[in-house]
């Protein structure tokens, strides 16, 4: 059972989603929505996630979408460093701090500013042992930034450890968008 699962992939620009109201965007939450259903009818009780613009953003709407259907689900975000987002511009700035105000419980990993990829990969290791598995929309196939969390994952069940990975690609999730569009 997944009691903790990390949900985790393409940032927003990876995307080209460079509009909160662009058609990806609902999409690709309407999919998480229904993933997160599954998750929550299994046992999964928290969504953990950074805060990076894109997937991990999209999912915090969506898990308060799934609690107001009556599932017992909370969402935590954890920051790789203290001043997490500072150097974003004013509109994603305001984007971070709404997304972290309704969270039900938000973290940094550390107390210090940003000043190595160490606390990157600190940050990570702290993720895959504090789930039992993960969501990543992420396509091997495409690269992108999802690629060093996914090599992460994948590292921690070659290692021996008892991890769930889904991984949606753009596959996927094209047959999910034609599935709705059908509808």
């Amino acid at each position: 059972m997944i009691k903790n699962l990390w949900v985790t992939g393409y940032r927003s620009y990876e995307l080209g989603v460079f509009k909160p109201d662009d058609p990806k965007v609902e999409v690709i939450k309407k999919f998480l929505y229904e993933r997160l259903i599954n998750y929550a009818e299994e046992g999964t009780e928290w969504v953990i996630t950074g805060a990076q613009l894109g997937t991990e953003q999209y999912i915090g709407p969506v898990v308060q979408q799934v609690k107001d259907k009556g599932y017992n689900i909370k969402h935590a975000v954890m920051l790789p460093f203290a001043n997490f987002g500072d150097q974003w511009n004013e509109s994603n700035q305001s984007l971070l701090n709404i997304f972290l105000r309704n969270a039900d419980y938000v973290n940094k990993i550390t107390t210090l500013g940003y000043h190595s990829s160490i606390q990157l990969r600190t940050w990570q290791n702290f993720m895959l042992q504090h789930t039992d598995g993960s969501l990543i929309f992420y396509d091997p196939d495409s690269g992108g930034k999802p690629k060093y969390d996914y090599s992460a994952m994948k590292d921690y069940i070659d290692r021996g450890n008892d991890y769930s990975l889904e991984l949606v690609d753009f596959d996927a999730m094209q047959d999910f968008a034609n599935n709705l569009s059908e509808e």
